[in-house]
């Protein structure tokens, strides 16, 4: 009997013990939901705050952007970046005499004319008016570039600069200002786009820029490769050195096209297949199949006339020169 009752007494510390056990184990179990579903909901704060400062953020890019204007005063330029990269001639104070219109970059080039380019150069962008020079922008861009092109706006002659920074892209127009004796600057394009008025004037100056370099890489740079005898064309060094030029045209022009169409979607050309077979002949030697390609590319910018690219009543490229573009897969379909 008394062995038994000790028996009996041993099960019943042993199922307390784990009665205990269990207990302390539940315990934890509850304390750690606790802290999960605690976590949850600071993660959903977290969530919450960051999405509202990104909003805000945005928000003061977009009330920086329609509020950014400066008038620049001419100003004496000490020294000017490494290389005039382009370059044009506009009356932009009606005065009946042409001002020059400068982009210098920072950036060397190379033998056969493309620019050594860095993750990022100093540009500079002015107007010379006499002895008066204007310095409508002056900074460094890290992985980016700029670029300009002339055009009217509200029927006064004026430059529109774009600023392309990682995947951000910037436009301005500067517009000579009588009574402030200075060049009016004004951001309409960054990050969203809050005042469009000014896109379609923009977006047409961006395409004719383009299809000017367009049509200068595909008849007179394009006639080289076109013309090369076979040695030249397997030779690699002698290839790269004629086709990498088309292709820097090409990469200009293309960034000139994809502004465009973000600004109006209604020049909504591409470049990308022609730059992608080019891209091919350089790393091998071209096949009969892509110099034909190349040559039908070739004869139709021959054909084009460039006087009337665009229909500006209408807001879209002449029916004429886009039905050639059509055949070349050039343009791009809305989805």
């Amino acid at each position: 009997m008394t062995k038994r009752l000790l028996g009996i007494a041993c099960l019943a510390g042993i199922l307390a013990g784990c009665t205990n056990q269990n207990t302390d184990q539940t315990e934890e179990m509850n304390e750690l939901k606790v802290q999960v579903e605690q976590l949850a909901l600071e993660n959903e704060e977290l969530v919450k705050t960051v999405e509202e400062e990104r909003q805000v953020f945005d928000l003061a890019l977009n009330e920086q952007a329609n509020r950014d204007y400066a008038m620049i005063v001419s100003q004496e330029i000490e020294a000017y970046p490494l290389t005039l990269y382009k370059q044009a001639s506009v009356d932009l104070d009606e005065d009946g005499t042409a001002e020059q219109i400068e982009l210098y970059v920072n950036a060397e080039k190379t033998e056969n004319g493309l620019f050594a380019w860095d993750d990022g150069q100093k540009w500079m962008l002015v107007v010379k008016d006499g002895e008066k020079t204007y310095p409508l922008f002056d900074d460094y861009v890290q992985l980016g570039t700029i670029d300009f092109s002339t055009t009217t706006f509200d029927e006064q002659p004026g430059i529109v600069m774009m600023m392309v920074q990682h995947s951000d892209r910037t436009v301005q127009k500067f517009t000579y200002d009588l009574h402030g004796n200075g060049y009016q600057k004004e951001t309409f394009y960054k990050k969203e786009n809050i005042n469009n008025h000014y896109n379609e004037a923009a977006s047409h100056a961006f395409f004719k820029d383009a299809f000017t370099l367009m049509d200068h890489a595909f008849t007179t740079k394009t006639l080289t490769v076109l013309e090369a005898n076979e040695p030249s064309l397997q030779d690699d060094h002698e290839r790269r050195l004629i086709i990498e030029l088309i292709l820097a045209d090409l990469y200009n022009a293309n960034r000139l096209l994809e502004m465009a169409t973000e600004l109006n979607h209604a020049l909504n050309v591409s470049l990308s297949g022609a730059i992608d077979l080019l891209y091919e002949m350089v790393n091998q030697p071209p096949t009969a199949e892509q110099r034909k390609e190349l040559t039908a590319i070739h004869e139709l910018f021959k054909e084009i006339e460039a006087d009337d690219l665009i229909m500006k009543e209408e807001n879209q490229i002449h029916p004429d020169i886009a039905e050639k573009l059509k055949r070349l897969d050039f343009i791009v379909d809305e989805k």
